[in-house]
């Protein structure tokens, strides 16, 4: 028996389009720009718990608080003794590296891990935006943050010792020599932290494991360098550039015309070395990100 024909007029009658509740935009279009320049804002706001429970905000503010304290210390000890006992920039900055490595580890696969673990990644890759432009969007929230928070402590030992001095105003304009490292030092200590761990992350849909992979990356080479030096004797002007924790400290003080006894023995490599060996690393780690994401399934 033939099956009946059915028409397209019938489907049509009897056909039902249901209201999910979505809601309706109405607004302009803003094409691949706004879409870039909303995901960028989306990345900071996750990134620093805006909009989301008291949880997703502990690390942020965590890292914040006790990255400036030794400076709040710092401008307390100054202002209490008349200014008989400095502000060192680089020693108060150097050591709170492995916070900076942390806030990176815990926030960078919030980012990266989470879209894949979500799978929120087509949805994004239908529309307007390109490949390139998510992994240039998702770095640039997360190093924006990266420098907001390396930067404040800096900021806070800069306006410390402006406000305990005797004459403020003769105080800020001697020390307006100390924005270029200030800006300096933040940037290539955000800049490395930020595509290294934007790197690790895209690898992994499993957060625990980018986590673990962006920690063990400046620990282990900071390891490994420096059991090069000690076994295999590599000259220190190398492994002290090519060790995160050592060469930031090191830079840290360099920057800043501070010294130590270890570095008046063992003169380390100039600034500018660090500073394009830091800027090389985040180059590279950023094609990696960028081939990564080229060739994500999704």
């Amino acid at each position: 028996m033939a099956e009946p024909t059915v028409s397209a007029s019938s489907i049509a009658e009897s056909s039902v389009i249901h209201d999910l509740g979505y809601r309706r935009y109405d607004g302009p279009r803003e094409g691949a720009r706004g879409a870039f320049h909303a995901l960028t804002w989306q990345g900071v706001r996750a990134l620093l718990g805006i909009g989301r429970p008291l949880k997703a905000k502990v690390v942020p503010i965590f890292v914040t608080v006790v990255s400036m304290l030794p400076g709040l210390a710092a401008v307390a000890a100054a202002g209490a003794s008349g200014g008989q006992i400095p502000i060192r920039y680089g020693a108060t900055l150097g050591p709170q590296l492995i916070m900076f490595i942390l806030l990176g580890a815990a926030q960078a696969p919030e980012l990266f891990s989470r879209d894949q673990q979500h799978r929120v990644l087509p949805l994004y890759f239908t529309r307007d935006i390109t490949r390139n432009q998510y992994s240039a969007a998702r770095l640039l929230a997360l190093f924006t943050v990266m420098f907001a928070i390396c930067l404040a402590p800096l900021l806070l030992l800069y306006i410390g010792e402006i406000g305990i001095a005797k004459e403020p105003a003769k105080t800020f304009a001697e020390m307006r020599g100390k924005i270029g490292p200030v800006l300096a030092l933040a940037t290539a200590t955000a800049w490395v932290i930020a595509t290294v761990s934007a790197l690790l992350a895209s690898l992994t849909s499993r957060r625990a494991y980018a986590t673990a992979a962006i920690i063990a990356a400046f620990l282990v080479t900071s390891g490994v360098v420096s059991g090069l030096h000690d076994v295999a004797g590599v000259p220190e002007a190398i492994t002290t550039v090519a060790n995160p924790l050592q060469g930031h400290r090191t830079l840290s003080l360099m920057l800043f015309g501070e010294t130590t006894r270890a570095m008046e023995l063992t003169p380390p490599p100039d600034v500018w070395v660090f500073l394009v060996s830091y800027f090389g690393v985040g180059v590279a780690a950023t094609a990696a990100l960028v081939w990564r994401i080229r060739r994500m399934s999704v």
